[in-house]
């Protein structure tokens, strides 16, 4: 038996660099119910004289996030990976609507803020001009952020739409 770090460090940085995914985030998104009106867990029953809660008093999706396992083996190859998870372009999409009496989430209940200001290539793909979420991220990085290039990819529908 061998241990990892008895690997060259050459070889190392490329199994970080498959190990590191800061898109995995996304997956979060899936697991929020943009329209709880037509979701099992918020139907209101048709027939029944009980009466479900109103939407205002159900509690906000709360997303768990994680760590990498790579990256709490140790000191050293978190050292070593951090640098790779860094430099790893990192697409943006606008955050999932919630639902009429919640304001759309943000996007550090996915992404720590850490990561977010530590990334240095980030790519924001909009479907739509979202102002909530753009300014989100502009406080995040405004109070730190090592950028050296950011893309952004809004549709040309879109871009005429918000003209007018």
């Amino acid at each position: 038996m061998f241990a990892f770090l008895d690997l060259p460090p050459e070889i190392r940085l490329k199994i970080y660099a498959y190990s590191l995914n800061p898109n995995e985030y996304v997956k979060g998104y899936r697991k929020i119910p943009t329209n709880p009106i037509l979701s099992s867990a918020f139907t209101r029953p048709s027939r029944s004289r009980s009466r479900s809660p109103p939407l205002c008093e159900t509690p906000r999706p709360y997303v768990e996030r994680h760590t990498p396992t790579i990256l709490l083996l140790s000191k050293q190859i978190t050292y070593e990976a951090l640098p790779v998870l860094y430099r790893i372009p990192l697409t943006l999409h606008g955050t999932p609507q919630t639902y009429f009496v919640m304001r759309q989430m943000d996007i550090a209940e996915f992404i720590s803020e850490h990561l977010l200001q530590r990334i240095e290539y980030a790519i924001l793909r909009l479907i739509t001009p979202e102002k909530f979420f753009v300014l989100s991220l502009l406080d995040i990085w405004g109070e730190d952020n090592r950028l050296r290039r950011l893309d952004v990819y809004l549709p040309v529908q879109a871009e005429r739409n918000s003209r007018h």
